[in-house]
């Protein structure tokens, strides 16, 4: 794939992520985001078949980056409230600098314009984190609950948890930080 083709590409993603965070997915059209990617939108057209299809791209995308960034300093040879708290800790982190991510995957990961095939490659990127999951449920670490609902409860808490840092009302010094991180085990430990 060549270069000039990526960028286009990637500034189409870029712009839409912007202009959805900005104004919401029903007040961005084809055209807004073309002029904000400074390409034609015959070329937004070239790489997606439809505005649905670009947010699903955009959505692996945004999936992919959260969970390049988590996993960097992951090893499953750690114990696993290690590698809980190191995973929450880098999440909250990754959502404070980059809060279009945190409103994008937040708004679409339960959006109807999500396809299954989408779907199925976001829990394969998420891999790991669901591994971990699976690990303190044999463990006897987390309560006795379904992994969806484990799942739910740690990333609603964590989602929360960036959005009161990023609002200012919060500092998210590496005291409330461990103190968070702390009260999102309790919720789901046995």
């Amino acid at each position: 794939m060549d270069n000039k083709f990526e960028d286009k590409k990637q500034a189409a993603l870029q712009a839409t992520l912007e202009l959805i965070a900005e104004q919401g997915f029903h007040a961005t059209p084809m055209s807004q985001i073309a002029k904000r990617a400074n390409i034609g939108v015959g070329t937004i057209y070239r790489y997606f078949n439809s505005k649905e299809d670009l947010i699903n791209a955009l959505y692996i995308e945004s999936k992919a980056r959260l969970s390049n960034y988590v996993l960097r300093n992951y090893s499953e040879s750690k114990p696993v409230r290690e590698c809980f708290n190191q995973l929450i800790h880098d999440t909250i982190y990754y959502f404070i600098d980059n809060s279009s991510h945190l409103s994008f995957i937040e708004q679409y990961s339960n959006s109807p314009l999500i396809s299954t095939e989408t779907r199925k490659e976001g829990l394969r990127i998420a891999g790991p984190t669901i591994g971990l999951f699976k690990r303190a449920m044999e463990q006897g670490l987390f309560k006795e609950l379904p992994l969806q609902i484990i799942g739910a409860l740690i990333s609603g808490a964590t989602i929360s948890f960036a959005k009161l840092y990023l609002s200012g009302d919060v500092n998210p010094d590496e005291n409330s930080l461990t103190a968070s991180i702390n009260a999102i085990w309790d919720m789901v430990k046995r």
